[in-house]
């Protein structure tokens, strides 16, 4: 799986993750990115492009980073034949 980007979430996070597509996979201009990790679970967040930078935000977007303040999320681009994205959501440990 190609990565897109990875980020340590916190607090600031909730409102929006401004991310490089190190890939360059990702849609210029506005779009809902439907993601998944365990294909049991989705979320589909707003993402927006400006520039060589995309923002994700919105509500869903918040509902899933509070709970997970602290924890890495890695996102992945999408694979061949399939119309989401995964990640991956490592919690840390106290």
């Amino acid at each position: 799986m190609e990565q897109i980007d990875a980020v340590n979430l916190v607090a600031n996070h909730v409102q929006r993750w401004r991310l490089r597509d190190r890939s360059g996979t990702l849609p210029a201009g506005w779009f809902v990115l439907t993601v998944t990790e365990d294909e049991n679970q989705w979320w589909r967040f707003e993402c927006r492009s400006e520039g060589d930078r995309h923002y994700i935000t919105g509500t869903e977007w918040s509902r899933f980073v509070q709970p997970r303040i602290d924890a890495r999320l890695t996102l992945y681009a999408q694979q061949d034949g399939e119309n989401f994205h995964r990640m991956k959501v490592t919690m840390r440990r106290n």
